[in-house]
């Protein structure tokens, strides 16, 4: 049994990106103090390949399996790239706890961490958790429910022996156990039975030196799943009841240089009255199952009303995303959307785009260069059923070349999906989120957004 015990007042865990000076993982890569466009869109497209992938293999696996008991692996391939969007956060593991610098996703599909012992030639292997110190920790048997009824390493096999996990990318693999151990969040809260992979192959070098990755998706046994179903005895609409909790909200750091915070099973009550805080109903893709979906009614340009043909589909398939860093629309909708931009920005110098990354990219961008007036950029409001709204600003909008210098080349932040379909939905990246709360209340079936706290 998972238990997720914690006071009802919110500890929020600092959130930063891997290359902030602050950051316990940036040490050689400190010197990186920016990601170039091209480098952004390399990853955009790998991470949006791997989640089709993934919400295949989702979707597969539990209508092969009615229990659903499999375990979808994301496969990030960020071989070229390692590392890039990637938020960390500290979190302590086993008892006593051990302290790691992890990732976390809401679309990763499960957790893992590097353990001892490391497999030989791999170095280092001091960010490792070692179970042997953890008088909590516990492998699971092939026959236990939390192990994966799609793994046909464990066909025939019951009793003691151990689960198998691997990790797929196309260049990089690891093998490991599923394992249970005591999650800890903060001195005076918890996660007990945490299940989680324990691979013994050292994949600090895809996340620019984090330990392991803390799955938030809606899979069933991810972090954000264990602490709803923890308070499922209370009412998911009672806003007053201090037992109740909300699954986790963040605010992102903005820049480099600056932190956000995670924080995980936060109680109902800390919300409850909040004029800041709109919802949107989530809404359920059959197709990707994990993932955190909500219904994009519109869009406004400066205050003009978008003509998106009704047969778009923005409706129920619009992705709410952490590792995408633009945001990605299907055909219909980023044409409106890039066609009015473009009237209203006809006044400024237009720069050629970046390459594209194989018909996926930026194709507005401008030259702000050696002007001598403000720039007026027109603000782009998302709204979403329930109506909530995400009401984006000048360095939402556009990203810039020179993130000091505003005078300087910058490119709508926003592109189309893949023209091939190969990624079908529409998908709100993590600079569109930046200036908001993103509060994931999973048993409440609802994501809200707090504009302007961040």
């Amino acid at each position: 049994m998972n238990v997720f015990s914690g006071p009802s007042n919110d500890n929020k865990l600092p959130l930063l990106h891997p290359l902030s000076p602050c950051s316990h993982l940036n040490g050689a890569r400190r010197s990186q103090a920016t990601l170039s466009v091209d480098n952004i869109l390399h990853a955009d497209r790998l991470r949006l390949q791997s989640l089709s992938e993934t919400g295949t293999r989702s979707s597969s696996t539990a209508s092969a399996s009615s229990d659903s008991d499999s375990i979808p692996i994301a496969g990030n391939d960020y071989h070229d790239l390692p590392g890039t969007l990637f938020y960390t956060a500290v979190l302590g593991y086993g008892t006593p706890p051990q302290n790691f610098a992890v990732s976390f996703d809401t679309a990763a599909g499960f957790s893992f961490l590097q353990c001892k012992p490391c497999k030989a030639g791999d170095s280092p292997c001091d960010a490792a958790f070692d179970p042997s110190l953890s008088s909590s920790f516990s492998p699971v048997p092939c026959a236990s429910p939390d192990c994966t009824a799609a793994s046909s390493s464990c066909s025939g096999l019951s009793g003691q022996t151990t689960c198998p996990f691997r990790f797929g990318a196309a260049v990089t693999e690891a093998n490991g156990t599923v394992v249970k151990d005591t999650l800890t969040l903060s001195p005076a809260s918890s996660v007990e039975g945490f299940t989680f992979a324990c691979t013994t192959f050292v994949v600090s070098d895809l996340f620019y030196g984090a330990a392991g990755m803390v799955d938030l998706s809606r899979n069933n046994r991810s972090l954000a799943s264990q602490v709803a179903s923890s308070s499922s005895s209370s009412s998911p609409t009672t806003s007053g009841d201090s037992t109740a909790t909300i699954a986790f909200s963040y605010c992102l750091p903005s820049n480099l240089s600056s932190h956000g915070f995670l924080s995980v099973g936060p109680s109902r009550s800390a919300y409850s009255g909040r004029r800041d805080l709109q919802y949107a109903p989530l809404v359920d893709n059959a197709a990707m199952p994990v993932f955190y979906f909500v219904e994009l009614v519109g869009i406004k340009v400066g205050g003009v009303d978008l003509p998106i043909p009704p047969a778009a589909p923005i409706r129920n398939f619009t992705l709410i995303d952490t590792a995408t860093t633009f945001s990605y629309f299907v055909s219909p909708a980023y044409a409106a959307l890039r066609d009015e931009f473009r009237r209203q920005m006809a006044r400024y110098p237009v720069a050629a785009p970046p390459p594209p990354e194989l018909d996926f990219g930026l194709d507005t961008c401008y030259n702000f260069t050696g002007l001598d007036e403000s720039i007026r950029i027109p603000i782009v409001r998302l709204e979403f059923a329930g109506g909530s709204i995400l009401e984006l600003v000048l360095d939402q909008v556009m990203y810039f070349t020179n993130p000091d210098n505003h005078f300087s080349v910058a490119c709508l932040a926003f592109g189309e999906t893949n023209p091939a379909n190969t990624f079908p939905v529409s998908v709100i990246g993590n600079l569109a989120q930046r200036s908001a709360e993103m509060v994931y209340d999973v048993q409440g079936g609802r994501l809200g957004f707090a504009q302007g706290v961040c």
